[in-house]
């Protein structure tokens, strides 16, 4: 016997499509600057764990970096109400809320393709 599964594929509104792409975008620039700073926002001395091992502490945070660690953090929670509280949702229930939720993180940079609008 065989099975065949179609995708569903939903038509996303270009604003909603943009403000994924801008809550990407954001989670990449928050990333780059946690991996640019020192791992310790305090200023932290060595840590033994318990199997004997030193973590080492570090100086903490610059009064500049924890600045743009608060905006940073806040431009990615932004972006992310922008996508989550876009009225596109609303039309969707159980499933399909959840599928189209995993498409829209997955779409393609060219989406949507030439031949296909998306509605606002």
């Amino acid at each position: 016997m065989s099975t065949s599964k179609t995708t569903k594929y939903f038509p996303f509104p270009a604003a909603l499509v943009e403000a994924q792409r801008e809550l990407e975008a954001a989670v990449a620039r928050r990333a780059e600057f946690l991996a640019a700073v020192p791992r310790w926002v305090e200023p932290q001395s060595d840590i033994k764990t318990k199997d004997g091992s030193v973590m080492p502490g570090g100086p903490g945070w610059s009064e500049e970096q924890r600045e743009e660690g608060r905006r940073l953090l806040e431009a990615e929670q932004a972006a992310a109400h922008a996508v989550w509280g876009h009225p596109f949702w609303a039309e969707l229930q159980g499933a399909d809320r959840v599928a189209a939720r995993t498409q829209l993180k997955h779409l393609p940079a060219d989406w949507p393709p030439a031949d296909e609008g998306s509605g606002e």
